[in-house]
């Protein structure tokens, strides 16, 4: 169904984003207030809307005055009531801030009065019969005009403490309330519902006296919509769907590939109805290429342990599926991390751990190799896969040639990169590869409308050697990874550990230094693994990613994933 705008829509959106507001009140004591108890659903999401609004006002307002308190904090206790009554008397008063240890002293026909003195600077009120302004007077030292508050520091400090006390007192108002978070999640589905259902009806086309849905259900769900309409005496027409219709999208994961889930959520990309669920190829190859871009085993370890703490602590608020993502490729960072020796740049480890490490994985050019080597299985892979699903059988010759033509690119960035000899006979690999592309990419009927896709032949030759060669990301990363916290380690160990004040900054460094190389693996998984995936592979698998979910209309509750479609 289309979802045009109506004022009970927009109504109900409102209604249902107040409610999401008031529900996670939070976990508290097991009392409910019995006023909370009389009240309806709509009344109590007003109330604690109004509550969480009130508090935040005290919060800012307890905030400020605090703020206000500390500009001030060195002067001591005054009334700048007082100073403006002086001030109407013929006597000005003007507060300044100058240097610690300074000593301001008074020009003639001034007087200056030190009214305290803290590591920040020292504090001091002008005082003279005229008006005068503090940065024209020479004080024998630099100072800073201190702008008068409002209100007197104890105003300030009482006005800080009673707005802290009330939001407090509606901190324990929201507890009291917080058994009533189950209810009021049901009132929040119950206003989607009605969202939903409003939308729906909102887009109904008519013709004439008939009203009418057009959308597209799952094909296990056919016989039940079919079995409803006979019994509620709707008209119903099922077809499936045509070529190039705009089919949402239904993914069903098995247990084994579920834990991708979590990046198709995250990023929100999911293959069109007509595209290839690529879910497990996306699964092995990302943990494979973050444990590479992590490239280190205590970072790994740090991971399992985090994730296992989080599991402990939100226990069911966060599917299962986001756990296991985490648990596969801090896993497979500690594998990787192990055979590769990286240990947060530690050069001396244990025996054991040394005798793990793979003496290959130590040259530089044989990690670059295997970068490489990477790039061409995920991309053959890609091609092998429409060996066997291209459509006419005649195109899949096209997909041989250009497995042909990836690993014929394999060898040329081994040669252009790494100056290894260019075997002579991978030229005929790729004279045969080129010549079954041109020759089968496309149908006689198709090579009018495709002519431009054999002209511009040359240039994707061209795009899948630098397909192949950006695969080298992931060793200049890792290595990077690495370089970044030995280059830290060695500034702890100049700073030195013979005493606790060299020993607490070489510590701080390597926190530094590991919080640093944390967030630019984070960066460098969303950049560079997921690109490996949804670029260079999808474009030679043809996933376009323009796949919209499929949100089907019915009350809330857990969706229940199928494949096939019917349009109806």
């Amino acid at each position: 169904a289309h979802r045009p705008e109506s004022d009970k829509t927009r109504r109900g959106r409102r209604h249902k984003a107040a409610a999401g507001d008031a529900a996670p009140i939070a976990d508290a004591p097991a009392h409910v207030l019995r006023e909370a108890e009389r009240e309806s659903a709509a009344e109590l999401v007003a109330r604690v809307d109004g509550l969480i609004a009130r508090r935040r006002d005290l919060r800012d307002q307890a905030e400020a005055a605090r703020r206000e308190l500390a500009r001030v904090a060195g002067f001591g206790e005054f009334d700048p009531a007082v100073l403006l009554d002086l001030a109407g008397h013929g006597v000005h008063v003007r507060l300044a801030k100058a240097a610690p240890q300074s000593a301001p002293t008074a020009p003639e026909g001034f007087f200056v009065e030190r009214l305290g003195a803290d590591a920040n600077g020292v504090y001091v009120a002008i005082v003279a019969e005229a008006p005068f302004e503090v940065d024209e007077l020479d004080l024998g030292v630099a100072v800073v005009e201190v702008r008068s508050p409002q209100e007197s520091p104890a105003r300030l400090r009482s006005r800080a403490d009673l707005a802290a006390a009330e939001a407090g007192r509606i901190d324990a108002e929201l507890a009291a309330l917080s058994p009533l978070s189950a209810w009021l999640e049901e009132h929040v589905a119950s206003l989607a519902d009605a969202e939903r259902f409003a939308a729906v009806r909102s887009g109904m086309g008519v013709a004439q006296r008939v009203a009418f849905l057009q959308g597209y259900v799952p094909a296990e769900a056919a016989p039940d919509l079919r079995g409803l309409a006979g019994e509620h005496g709707w008209g119903l027409q099922l077809a499936d769907p045509q070529s190039g219709d705009p089919v949402p999208t239904m993914l069903r994961y098995s247990r084994v590939v579920a834990p991708i889930r979590a990046v198709f959520d995250f990023l929100k990309i999911y293959p069109s109805y007509w595209e290839a669920d690529i879910g497990w190829t996306f699964l092995i190859f990302f943990s494979i290429f973050f444990a590479m871009l992590a490239g280190d085993a205590v970072y790994g370890l740090f991971l399992v342990l985090a994730t296992a703490v989080l599991q402990l602590k939100l226990r069911r608020r966060v599917p299962g599926y986001i756990y296991g993502i985490m648990y596969i490729t801090s896993t497979l960072t500690i594998i990787w991390g192990m055979l590769s020796g990286n240990y947060v740049g530690i050069g001396n480890v244990p025996d054991f751990l040394e005798s793990i490490q793979v003496e290959w994985l130590k040259d530089r050019d044989h990690v670059i190799e295997l970068c490489f080597f990477l790039g061409a299985v995920h991309l053959t892979i890609a091609h092998v896969w429409n060996v066997f699903t291209v459509r006419p059988r005649s195109k899949a010759l096209a997909q041989v040639g250009w497995i042909m033509i990836v690993w014929t690119m394999l060898f040329l960035a081994r040669t252009m990169v790494l100056d290894y000899p260019l075997p002579s006979w991978i030229l005929y690999v790729f004279a045969v590869g080129a010549v079954l592309v041109a020759v089968f990419m496309a149908t006689r009927r198709e090579l009018k409308e495709s002519f431009i896709n054999h002209a511009l032949l040359p240039l994707t030759i061209i795009s899948s050697f630098v397909d192949v060669l950006s695969y080298v990301r992931l060793f200049a990363v890792g290595f990077a990874t690495v370089a970044v916290i030995s280059a830290f380690n060695m500034m702890a160990s100049s700073i030195g550990w013979d005493s606790a004040p060299r020993a607490i900054g070489a510590v701080l460094v390597i926190v530094f230094a590991n919080v640093l190389n944390l967030v630019l693996i984070a960066l460098a998984v969303l950049v560079h693994a997921v690109r490996l995936n949804t670029l260079e592979f999808s474009s030679h698998k043809g996933i376009s990613w323009q796949g919209q979910l499929f949100e089907p209309f019915r009350r809330s509750r857990p969706a229940r994933q199928s494949e096939g479609a019917q349009e109806a």
